[in-house]
């Protein structure tokens, strides 16, 4: 955070400032007003799910990449127990070019990723 601060005035209703005054009597001296009312902000801010930065943005965005890697997981297991049923030196090959084309593996199972998003 920037040591700069941005000047904002608000309005409140006669009702919210007597509000905001009783909490700030609860907290401990060196709670303002203020210090509640950037908290309320940045609490706010933290919740608006859309704002990229926000908790909420990073709380998805992590839980979408979790699914990603849980369906890649998924689907290298089931090749693997499908290849084991078929024949042990069939593993054995697999595994060997899994881990000379890598890359190609991991284009092959995006590529079924997004087939079987599209047919959803």
């Amino acid at each position: 955070m920037s040591n700069k601060s941005i000047r904002r005035s608000l309005s409140m209703t006669p009702e919210m400032a007597g509000r905001l005054s009783q909490i700030a009597k609860t907290k401990p001296r060196n709670i303002t007003e203020a210090d509640l009312i950037r908290e309320a902000i940045r609490r706010y801010l933290d919740e608006q799910e859309d704002l990229t930065g926000s908790r909420k943005h990073f709380q998805r965005s992590f839980r979408e990449r979790i699914d990603q890697l849980e369906a890649a997981v998924t689907f290298q297991l089931n090749v693997l127990v499908y290849l084991l049923a078929l024949d042990e030196q069939i593993l054995r090959d697999a595994i060997i070019a899994a881990k000379q084309n890598g890359e190609t593996l991991l284009a092959q199972m995006k590529a079924v990723r997004e087939l079987k998003g599209s047919g959803d």
